[in-house]
């Protein structure tokens, strides 16, 4: 007992102390300005940002909290989130430049509340040990690429985060102001529940009772959700909102990914947990606040890992806990290693890993992002121009397109903002294999919408589940073509509906159809042996096509071969395809430059005539590429 009071005593204030005494407050603004930092490095907006974006204009146009007009879905995580944009929006400020502001400002928030927890849970150490300790765990949190990352991508991250660590800075006091912190987080975002639950039952067991803090906590926290509970019910007819469903899937699979995820976490800044051992070694020897956060952590971690996730990388899931695990980490450190110095030198080793093992992998996702952003930006502008119609469109990534085709019915491929797809997919696809998370779909009923266009992130090569599907059904092979728009110096394709769909479809091609033709898109490129890889893979894909043969089967074929320098199969291949298929605007081109550099010019103008019918806006360009322009 003598022994612990002794690690506890605050030492005395003397003269030295005080003269440190601004050391502390040096580390916090240094955090702040490496987060600001960063925060302008990453500036982007994440694509699910606009899903919250549409919802907010719907509901400023009068249609009501919606993603679709007409269809009541929460297809939204974020209900306080959504109600900022929509207040932001009825003073006629930009959602995108709201989204910044109030994200760059909570994150920014959480760094100064760190520095006030850390000056609670650090209050046995003295004046100046508590600023610098406290100071130190602000600096980590302000040079974390991921924190910085999610804090300025146009979603509820930070605000969920500012919440969740002042809902637990305030519990840590015993104080009520915990139970409006506790709301506003379960509003932002629905694992503000389970921060809830933990208060709650963490103080029942820790008090062997039902104390009457928690009993209050309890009681008012419901109190004050059950109009919000009332308004999902009466609205949506749900509780938990439709991205759950659609996510959700409850199976080993799930459980595995939950664990690559938290390992890569563990991995990029904890060094596979090796700074964060030391407190797990010394837990005994934390001070209660310390023990009680570690326990949070456990918690709040092991939910990550069992509900598999996130679908969005960048560890964004552990955004609201890394305020929380530099606390952790700091402790632990200091405990592990007495003298001041050599701490120290523990803690910049820390820094200097977290700035250099992730910064990769964030930056190439950061990139991804903003490429795919740019890409859907386009893509829906030139759509828009060409298209006047009231069409309709599927997609697997449907935040900017969402936001761009405002007006217009938006079927989202994985079921996030339809209700029918994430609660009533389609059994398991035997032999399906795909790297996506989200696996849930149910192409029949897609189909009988009969969308317009089917736009998949990556062009016309199926990726995720609910785009590989599609391609077992006859009903959309031999009804969907694509059209492609140029893009700076590409061609983006996405799927046009030319032929009217039967209204009973069923699932009629074997899967090796669908497997084996994704396999050879990735494969067709400039390294020979991987062309002739494709080549095996497109033999077995034509083996599988329904009759008559899927026309892409075929352009693939020719383009395999046209890198191999096998010219004349690569136009044979052309040939029976246009033989069947009259709507396939890639091979009409491809024929086109052949025959003008074979000089029948004649044939050229018929087959260029043909790709003007289906892509007119292309054919500046492509004249200028087949006639040698630049």
């Amino acid at each position: 007992m003598a022994s612990k009071k002794k690690k506890t005593k605050a030492k005395p204030i003397t003269r030295r102390t005080k003269s440190f005494a601004w050391v502390g407050f040096l580390l916090l603004a240094s955090a702040l300005l490496a987060h600001f930092l960063l925060v302008m490095h990453y500036d982007f907006t994440q694509d699910d940002a606009y899903i919250t974006f549409r919802f907010a204009a719907n509901y400023l146009d009068g249609h009501g909290l919606v993603y679709n007009i007409g269809e009541r879905v929460e297809g939204y995580t974020n209900f306080l989130w959504t109600i900022f944009m929509i207040l932001g929006g009825r003073l006629g400020l930009d959602f995108t430049s709201l989204s910044k502001v109030l994200g760059t400002a909570f994150g920014l928030g959480t760094i100064f509340v760190l520095f006030f927890v850390g000056q609670f849970v650090f209050a046995g150490h003295s004046p100046t040990r508590r600023g610098i300790l406290s100071g130190l765990s602000c600096l980590i949190l302000g040079l974390v690429y991921s924190y910085a990352y999610w804090t300025v991508a146009g979603l509820e991250t930070a605000a969920f985060g500012f919440v969740v660590i002042s809902s637990i800075y305030f519990y840590l006091r015993r104080s009520f102001i915990t139970i409006p912190g506790l709301v506003l987080a379960t509003l932002i975002r629905p694992e503000g529940g389970l921060v809830f639950f933990f208060i709650v039952l963490y103080e029942i067991i820790s008090h062997r009772s039902l104390t009457r803090y928690a009993i209050i906590i309890f009681a008012t926290y419901v109190i004050f959700l059950l109009p919000h509970a009332a308004f999902k019910l009466a609205y949506y007819g749900s509780l938990f909102p439709n991205p759950f469903y659609a996510k959700t899937s409850f199976n080993l699979q799930q459980v595995i990914q939950g664990l690559e995820y938290t390992g890569q976490f563990f991995w990029h800044y904890l060094a596979a947990g090796i700074f964060i051992l030391p407190a797990i070694l010394l837990f005994r020897r934390m001070a209660r606040p310390i023990q009680v956060i570690m326990i949070f952590l456990l918690v709040y971690t092991l939910y990550i890992t069992f509900i598999g996730g996130d679908v969005l990388k960048v560890h964004r899931f552990f955004v609201p806990l890394f305020p929380l695990f530099a606390l952790v980490v700091v402790s632990g450190l200091y405990h592990m290693f007495r003298k001041f110095p050599v701490f120290l030198v523990a803690v910049a080793a820390l820094l200097v890993w977290q700035l250099l093992v992730p910064r990769g992998n964030i930056n190439g996702f950061h990139g991804r992002e903003q490429g795919l952003a740019f890409k859907m930006i386009l893509l829906m502008n030139n759509l828009l121009a060409n298209d006047k119609s009231d069409f309709t469109v599927a997609a697997s990534t449907i935040g900017m397109i969402g936001y761009k085709l405002h007006g217009h019915t938006v079927i989202d491929l994985l079921g996030l903002t339809d209700s029918t797809i994430a609660r009533h997919p389609e059994p398991p696809i035997e032999g399906m294999q795909s790297t996506w998370k989200e696996t849930k779909h149910n192409t029949r009923y897609l189909l009988s919408r009969k969308p317009d266009y089917i736009i998949f992130s990556t062009g016309t090569k199926p990726s995720a589940p609910a785009e590989r599907a599609l391609f077992l059904y006859s009903g959309f092979l031999h009804n969907y073509r694509a059209i492609g728009f140029f893009l700076g110096s590409k061609m983006h394709s996405i799927f046009k509906r030319f032929g009217e769909i039967p209204d009973d479809v069923i699932r009629d091609v074997d899967i090796e159809f669908v497997q084996n033709l994704n396999q050879a898109i990735n494969l067709v490129g400039d390294n020979k042996a991987d062309n002739l890889k494709a080549l095996g893979f497109l033999d077995l894909a034509l083996k599988y096509s329904p009759k008559p043969t899927f026309p892409y089967v075929y352009y693939y074929l020719s383009e395999a071969n046209r890198k191999l320098g096998n010219i004349k199969a690569s136009y044979n291949y052309l040939r029976q395809a246009v033989a069947q298929d009259t709507l396939t605007y890639e091979i009409y081109k491809d024929l086109y430059f052949y025959e003008y550099r074979l000089g029948n010019y004649a044939a050229a103008d018929q087959y260029r005539k043909r790709a003007a019918a289906l892509v007119p806006w292309y054919m500046p360009r492509l004249d200028s590429l087949v006639k040698g322009g630049n």
